[in-house]
């Protein structure tokens, strides 16, 4: 069953129940009054006749009905046990049905010749004789009144359930429209469109934060299918210019290096050169898709960052690039973190400021301090800096600046995002200040943790 119409069963079905509750208290009620008000009519009128017999007065049929005047009620008067039967109002009645004298002068049911009656009877004495006066009045007067309510009611109650489907009709409709919409604009949606999205409600309710939600999901589709996109795109184009160095030398092989011993050794440093290339390319991609994936195993330990640095810069002796490193630390600092990733992170800003620095003099220092609860890493170079419109879109996979999209600087464009994953898989982030000529500072911040004895003794 669709939720619009539980909904619109459940809104008329509560409205139906407290309507006809609400009907049975008012005809209960309503019986009641209207009991109670022909109890009060009978008994004025017995009082009436009452103090007329005490007066004096001289009971006949005319007398009587002087006395009743023109209510529907009718009365006998028994004087000492016997019917006097000019003060009978109806005189059809018989007086050998009557029920027994009630001294409570209480209410009362009596069924007469097929009809039923409501009366009250009270008994006095004046003279030496004793009057037992009884008046009545048909039942129907009551029945066709409670009738006349119950139909009412009962017609007040259909109209009233029907009139509360449909406006639970128009309620569930107003109400689930941008559920409706989404499940519209959700089956219009496909992967070479993705911009469709849901009209968001004025009303700050949890269907507005549906409508949010549900945009900021599709929003997150779409930059991640184009992010997809421009990683295949980007992993195509870089993957095409060692493919056709590859084959070129193939080609030049099959035709002149076999019986040329230059040609040949230079094919197969180059083949040997592209094939590294693209191995490399090929497993830090994996090695992002790993991550992504949430694949990767980090295993953090306690350490003291100092040390690991420390390593770093007497290894940095051996690099490549022949980087200078000059290592400012102050004060102990440790980590709770994956000690190899983290090894691994400033390696590769080292090895940026290796490819990008100055030939003739590559310079690098790594500066270690405290900042609230986090610490920092700041790696620093006086290489060729980053221009300003390249620092947002450093960390996006393949990504090259312009002055570095060349041969001669080796990469592949995927380290800084490796970077940034290991960063952002320990809760860190990472700041850039660059100026062309001058050089560029990668800020890392990370949760620090205290030494171990402090835990031991936390503990």
């Amino acid at each position: 069953m669709p939720i619009g119409k539980k909904i619109t069963l459940l809104y008329a079905g509560i409205f139906a129940v407290a309507l006809i509750l609400t009907s049975v208290f008012i005809l209960m009620n309503l019986s009641y009054y209207y009991r109670d008000n022909s109890k009060k009519e009978l008994m004025n009128t017995i009082e009436d006749i009452e103090e007329f017999i005490l007066s004096g007065g001289d009971v006949t049929v005319e007398n009587v009905s002087a006395l009743i005047g023109d209510k529907n009620i009718e009365v006998r008067i028994i004087v000492n046990s016997g019917i006097v039967p000019p003060a009978a109002t109806n005189p059809q009645m018989d007086p050998g049905v009557m029920p027994e004298p009630d001294e409570k002068s209480r209410l009362r049911s009596y069924d007469f010749m097929g009809e039923r009656y409501l009366y009250c009877e009270k008994t006095i004495h004046y003279n030496n004789n004793s009057y037992l006066i009884q008046a009545f009045r048909l039942y129907e007067y009551e029945s066709n009144t409670m009738t006349f309510f119950g139909l009412l009611f009962i017609a007040v109650n259909i109209l009233g359930i029907i009139l509360a489907y449909l406006i639970g009709v128009l309620i569930s409709q107003k109400f689930l429209k941008p559920v409706t919409d989404i499940t519209e604009t959700a089956g219009k949606i496909s992967i070479s469109d993705l911009n469709l999205r849901i009209d968001v409600p004025e009303a700050d309710d949890e269907i507005r934060a549906l409508a949010l939600t549900f945009n900021d999901m599709i929003k997150r589709l779409e930059d991640s299918f184009e992010n997809q996109k421009q990683f295949i795109s980007d992993a195509s184009h870089e993957l095409r210019t060692p493919i056709s160095v590859i084959q070129g030398y193939a080609n030049l092989i099959s035709r002149w290096g076999k019986s040329d011993p230059s040609v040949l050794d230079e094919s197969i440093t180059s083949i040997k050169s592209e094939t590294e290339y693209m191995s490399g390319m090929i497993n830090q991609m994996l090695y992002l898709a790993r991550g992504e994936k949430k694949e990767h195993e980090i295993k953090k330990t306690v350490f003291l960052l100092n040390e690991l640095i420390n390593d770093i810069v007497r290894d940095g002796e051996a690099m490549e690039n022949d980087l200078e490193l000059t290592f400012n630390e102050k004060g102990k600092i440790y980590l709770y973190a994956d000690e190899n990733l983290i090894k691994q992170l400033i390696y590769i800003f080292l090895e940026n400021a290796g490819k990008y620095g100055k030939p003739e003099n590559k310079k690098a220092v790594i500066d270690i301090y405290e900042e609230g609860k986090n610490a920092v890493v700041e790696i620093s170079d006086n290489g060729i800096g980053i221009a300003e419109e390249d620092i947002s879109r450093i960390f996006e996979r393949f990504y090259k600046g312009d002055k570095s999209r060349n041969k001669e600087i080796p990469g592949t464009g995927l380290g800084l995002s490796i970077a940034k994953w290991i960063v952002e898989s320990h809760d860190g982030k990472t700041e850039v200040k660059s100026k062309l000529g001058e050089g560029t500072t990668f800020k890392i911040i990370l949760p620090k943790t205290n030494p171990p004895s402090e835990q031991k003794e936390n503990k």
